[in-house]
């Protein structure tokens, strides 16, 4: 379980997956209505819960070829999306 309850870093983690994918990429992914019920609208914010994930062992990122960061979950993370 994360150490965080919060929407941000929740809803984050229901868009990884093992593919390697851009923050943007997951931004879109979520769409603004998850977004706003998460309290992640902002750019920053979702980077956070990202960031937050990371922290927790649930998610990892990488830079990709063109500087973009990719995140993806792991174990971990998906053992958390499968409960």
């Amino acid at each position: 379980m994360p150490i965080t309850s919060s929407a941000g870093p929740l809803t984050a983690l229901a868009a990884l997956t093992d593919e390697p994918t851009s923050t943007s990429d997951l931004y879109e992914r979520v769409g603004y209505v998850a977004l706003m019920r998460a309290g992640v609208i902002p750019y920053k914010k979702f980077r956070l819960a990202l960031a937050e994930l990371e922290a927790e062992g649930l998610a990892a990122s990488e830079t990709g070829e063109d500087g973009d960061t990719l995140w993806r979950r792991t174990e971990a993370g998906a053992a958390q999306q499968a409960r």
